[in-house]
């Protein structure tokens, strides 16, 4: 004899999400965003990007900046000397690839340099006068007549 199973809408669309969530891992990454770890952090009045590029030479490394925006492009080939069908498996991902970010307004963007060593690439510009914190004295004042 079967077993009648109230049927929970709600449970299968949860269900789904789960699934879509696990098979995530699985499928590849899409191309359309960056494939490249990134951070952001203040250091003696400079805004600090750091890129995470591994396999990345410099030569293949473009900074731009436009509107107020920093804009990271790689690129990373793949190896010319391994065929196509030699792979055994492959999760390496290889072509162009933008990362792009925001500069605080009033950057002085002539002042923006950067440096790759050991695949980082650390992008620094100096922080605008009036982005950097100041101290504000609070005056006490005196007493009103009475």
């Amino acid at each position: 004899m079967l077993a009648l199973v109230r049927r929970n809408p709600i449970n299968e669309v949860f269900e789904e999400f789960d699934n879509l969530f696990q098979r995530s891992w699985v499928w590849p990454a899409r191309q359309d965003r960056p494939e490249f770890a990134s951070e952001s952090y203040t250091k003696n009045d400079q805004l600090v990007y750091r890129f995470s590029i591994p396999g990345v030479d410099a030569k293949d490394v473009d900074i731009s900046t436009a509107n107020n925006r920093l804009t990271v492009k790689v690129e990373r080939k793949a190896p010319s000397d391994v065929k196509e069908g030699d792979w055994h498996f492959q999760s390496f991902s290889y072509g162009k690839f933008e990362h792009t970010v925001s500069l605080p307004r009033g950057t002085d963007v002539d002042a923006v340099s950067a440096t790759f060593k050991n695949g980082v690439l650390e992008v620094s510009a100096p922080l605008p006068k009036a982005t950097l914190p100041k101290k504000i004295e609070v005056k006490e004042l005196a007493e009103v007549n009475r």
